[in-house]
């Protein structure tokens, strides 16, 4: 059972001891320190209650002398798990969601910070998931990209010696950033960073709709989020049928990978939902089998027809809970997967257009599945508005990015449009 403890940092030395909080949870480990001391003497002469992990005298304040010290340990001790268990929704939380919340906590209770907001404490605000869009929280993965831009600017900061806050963000500090950001130890890519002024565009824009600052700067058309077409592939409906029949009686692992990542390919879903259908998302209506569940990256409801293949693989794994095969994590799944087409001998060079010497199997990963749903489908003629539906994409744009036709795929699919409909121009031309 998972629990919140403390414990002094130096419990064995003379002198002032740092607390700090443990938190240890389905494989995760929260430490936070929160700047409160204890003083010991010795062994026998401590102001530290080591079994009650609480100071011995209620009386004792803290560092300011504003409250309690032990009321703060109480606090803090609830916010942390009633953090954990609101953010189960969306998945097992980070540590540093965890942490946010609770420097939150701790800020909010602080007058200095209450009265000037910092650019620092509304990003631990978002981090902590208290800033929604229309009551949606966020999850756990736009969480972690809320942390990483952070520490970007963090290290930016650092580096340059430029003082991180709302007027900071000005052109000028973009120019210096996308720089640092290109030229760092390890550089980010173009869409990288392209995601990083993203999510720094996000933050200023709550921050003026908090009446935070009056600095507009980053809606400056020069202050762009710049980004490229990423260079992926996808398998034609033919492949992954062909990857569906291939024989792996020898390696049980591998058809378990093969039969779930060509389940994904038929339903559309990311990974971290294809690969997560409980039972209770397998659907009959009408007399026809659906995958129904609300997407864990934004939160919306998908229906999904199952075709043959998705329910000879449920007749497969009947056995399982979810009549699918067991998941595993999305660092294996993504190694694995390549081992799949491998042995299937998926060796064709030339898919990939920035590496022609890759072969097709070195290129396929557990969003490869989502991919190819889309572009088959699209490529098919299916309505893209009705695909997006599916998919759950809210924007053509966004949809688009998905699909890896060529041009002369496109040209032939307007080509079969044509001739579809080439009676009708004729017919009215003639009337």
């Amino acid at each position: 059972m998972s629990e919140v403890n403390f414990y002094l940092k130096k419990p064995d030395a003379s002198g002032k001891s740092l607390i700090y909080l443990q938190y240890k949870y389905n494989g995760r480990r929260c430490v936070f320190a929160f700047g409160q001391t204890v003083w010991n003497k010795s062994d026998k002469q401590t102001d530290w209650n080591k079994s009650k992990q609480r100071v011995k005298k209620n009386t004792q304040t803290t560092e300011d002398g504003k409250r309690s010290l032990n009321d703060l340990l109480d606090n803090l001790s609830r916010v942390c798990e009633k953090t954990y268990n609101e953010q189960l929704k969306n998945g097992i939380p980070e540590p540093e969601v965890l942490k946010a919340t609770m420097q939150a906590f701790i800020n909010q209770n602080d007058k200095g910070e209450v009265n000037k907001p910092t650019l620092y404490g509304l990003i631990e605000r978002f981090i902590a998931n208290e800033i929604s869009y229309k009551g949606r929280s966020k999850s756990n993965n736009t969480l972690k990209t809320y942390i990483t831009t952070k520490g970007h600017l963090q290290e930016f900061e650092k580096s340059h010696k430029y003082k991180i806050d709302f007027e900071a963000i000005t052109l000028d500090f973009y120019y210096k950033y996308v720089s640092f950001l290109q030229k760092k130890k390890n550089p980010l890519s173009v869409n990288a960073i392209g995601k990083d002024i993203q999510i720094l565009k996000v933050f200023m824009g709550e921050a003026v709709d908090l009446g935070y600052t009056n600095n507009l700067q980053y809606m400056h058309k020069k202050f762009a989020v710049t980004r490229v077409d990423t260079d992926a592939v996808y398998l034609t409906d033919d492949e992954i049928l062909k990857l569906y029949q291939h024989d792996f009686s020898d390696s049980k692992k591998l058809e378990q990978v093969r039969d779930l990542f060509v389940f994904g390919c038929y339903v559309g879903l990311r990974f971290s939902d294809y690969s997560d259908v409980k039972p209770e998302n397998i659907v009959t209506i009408d007399g026809e089998r659906f995958i129904k569940l609300i997407t864990k990256k934004t939160n919306d409801l998908v229906i999904i027809p199952c075709n043959p293949v998705v329910l000879q693989i449920f007749q497969k794994y009947k056995a399982n809970h979810n009549n699918l095969p067991k998941s595993i994590s999305n660092q294996k799944f993504n190694e694995y997967i390549k081992d799949v087409l491998e042995e299937a001998k998926f060796n064709e060079v030339g898919r990939l257009a920035t590496d022609q010497t890759k072969e097709l199997w070195e290129c396929i990963s557990s969003h490869t599945a989502r991919r190819s749903f889309a572009t088959n489908y699209y490529l098919q003629g299916f309505p893209t508005i009705d695909l997006m539906k599916i998919t759950g994409h809210r924007t053509e744009k966004s949809f688009m990015q998905y699909i890896r036709a060529t041009k002369l795929q496109t040209a032939k699919r307007l080509q079969v449009h044509i001739k579809k409909n080439w009676s009708n121009y004729l017919f009215k031309a003639a009337s």
